[in-house]
C-alpha cells in the first residue's frame, strides 16, 4: 500500500473511491511485448531488440548486488567497476566472486 497526502493506492485500486472514479489512465506510448522469454527469443532470431536488454539490466543488477554487499558489511563501499573491486574495504571483495564449490566431489 502506498499512502500519500491525497489518498492511498492498494494494488491497482485508488482510495478513496472518488479518486478511483476520477482516474484516467495515461495513453500507452511504449511498445507492448509478448513476455520476457518471447522477446528474448525474438531478439536471438535477429528480430527486434528486447526491451529488457542487457545494456541496462546488467548495470541495474550490479547496483542491486553492490547494495546487498553494503548491507552485508554494514559499510559504505566505493566501487571500481572496470576492475570489479571495492576500493575502500579489501575484505568486502570476497563477496564479489565467492569461491566455487564443486559439490560433485563430496562423498555421500
Amino acid at each position: 500500500m502506498y499512502v500519500g497526502s491525497k489518498g492511498k493506492m492498494l494494488g491497482t485500486r485508488i482510495i478513496p473511491e472518488s479518486k478511483m472514479k476520477a482516474y484516467k489512465a495515461p495513453r500507452k506510448t511504449l511498445q507492448r511485448c509478448s513476455g520476457t522469454w518471447a522477446e528474448w527469443f525474438e531478439e536471438m532470431r535477429g528480430g527486434q531488440s528486447a526491451t529488457c536488454g542487457f545494456n541496462w539490466a546488467g548495470p541495474l543488477t550490479e547496483i542491486c548486488l553492490l547494495g546487498n554487499i553494503a548491507i552485508r558489511t554494514g559499510k559504505r563501499i566505493d566501487w571500481e567497476g572496470e576492475k570489479m573491486q571495492i576500493t575502500n574495504d579489501r575484505d568486502a571483495n570476497k563477496y564479489i566472486k565467492e569461491p566455487y564449490h564443486n559439490d560433485w566431489s563430496l562423498d555421500v
